[in-house]
């Protein structure tokens, strides 16, 4: 285990029960048995269920290569799930050019997984490409993606803004990664990840999850803070044993993992 909120039944219980209803979903979709009015929200909870499962692996303390092999199943089928009508903020009969506070952490959270698991850049594109279509800009994320894509060039101005107070919640990440001097960058992602991060989800739907009667807790991982850490080469020492933090994804080494593709 990663994490001791829940025991290792919990998981066996709540991974077979997610991913009975991730193929059935599957199924339904492919026999066109969902209302074709409800076909994009429906599709885009099935990757809900798979990052979640995936997650939930990582908690259970599954080997990594494990955790490789879920990844890339979402990977396979971001592109049929990641739909605009269903992802971005619409409001006031107005779609904005950012993500919905919940997209946005499953963006968040998807790019920093395929940057630490070290997926190919091909795959990788596929959740830029994704980003690009929507014309999502957000410093964190590209922050990510230009460790990955090198020579990655967009205009800098940011389009979150006015709405769910993402650049807030993630203040002390976002001054982080802007920082030019690498001791006050450890202090701010330290700050980030052991005070202000789990804090600051209190209004979100997986918050506290573990004491949910129902079995919705998969793990609180703080992945942006590993990919932060792992690009900068960052000293973790002051925040490694923190509960959030996702340590052996920062240290391990990527020959050891082997995907699918």
């Amino acid at each position: 285990m990663r994490q001791n909120f829940k025991d290792h039944e919990y998981f066996t219980r709540y991974i077979n029960l997610n991913r009975a209803l991730y193929e059935n979903g599957l199924l339904k979709v492919k026999e066109n048995k969902v209302n074709p009015e409800m076909i994009n929200w429906y599709k885009k909870s099935l990757l809900d269920k798979l990052l979640d499962l995936t997650i939930s692996y990582y908690t259970n303390g599954s080997g990594l290569n494990v955790l490789v092999g879920e990844f890339d199943k979402i990977l396979d089928y971001i592109e049929e799930s990641w739909l605009t009508d269903v992802v971005k903020l619409q409001y006031k009969n107005k779609i904005y050019n950012q993500y919905t506070f919940f997209s946005y952490s499953q963006m968040l959270w998807m790019l920093s997984l395929a940057y630490l698991l070290n997926v190919s850049e091909s795959d990788f594109n596929k959740l830029v490409k994704l980003i690009d279509r929507d014309g999502v800009k957000d410093i964190l994320f590209e922050f990510i993606i230009r460790a990955k894509i090198k020579d990655r060039v967009v205009n800098p101005e940011e389009t979150y803004k006015d709405y769910f107070h993402i650049p807030t919640m993630f203040s002390k990440v976002r001054q982080a990664i802007v920082e030019t001097k690498k001791v006050k960058m450890q202090s701010l992602v330290n700050e980030y990840v052991t005070k202000e991060w789990h804090k600051n989800l209190k209004k979100t739907g997986w918050y506290n999850s573990h004491k949910n009667i129902h079995e919705t807790y998969f793990g609180y991982w703080s992945f942006e803070t590993a990919a932060v850490v792992k690009i900068m080469k960052l000293d973790d020492s002051s925040f490694i044993n923190c509960q959030y933090y996702p340590k052996d994804l920062v240290h391990y080494y990527p020959k050891d993992l082997v995907h699918s593709k």
